[in-house]
């Protein structure tokens, strides 16, 4: 059997804009475990999610104090198994009611359709001068 031709940078933008879509914009959290390889990880700032168990812990908890997700890609670019998306999101804050704007970057690495290694970094001292006293899980 021939092997399956590697992914495209084409591609692995469109996987990682189906991810921040489908996990973001339409809250769906089995995209996780889609896409989040099992041995997976998930570096973002000082805290690392290691596999799609320990990403939906993440994940809920985000969901629970924010809401109304809206992300957009800025800039996306590709380079052999490396993608890079600059993005920004409108969200609200659950408990206060608070629109919240904020913009970050995540980079990822893709093998086999799947994330196997990834960096994130979001403006969160910008969520906090949107809405003084929060001190946000992460």
């Amino acid at each position: 059997m021939p092997a399956s031709p590697e992914p495209t940078p084409e591609q692995n933008k469109r996987l990682l804009h189906r991810w921040l879509d489908e996990l973001w914009n339409q809250g769906r959290r089995q995209t996780i475990t889609e896409l989040f390889s099992k041995t997976g990880i998930l570096h973002s700032g000082n805290r690392h999610s290691r596999g799609p168990a320990e990403f939906l812990h993440y994940y809920d908890i985000m969901h629970s104090v924010f809401s109304q997700f809206s992300i957009k890609p800025v800039v996306t670019l590709a380079e052999g198994d490396l993608v890079c998306v600059h993005w920004a999101v409108d969200c609200v804050h659950t408990v206060s009611r608070t629109p919240v704007h904020t913009t970050g970057i995540t980079v990822a690495r893709v093998k086999d359709g799947q994330f196997i290694e990834g960096w994130q970094n979001w403006d969160a001292i910008g969520i906090t001068q949107q809405i003084p006293g929060l001190v946000l899980p992460y």
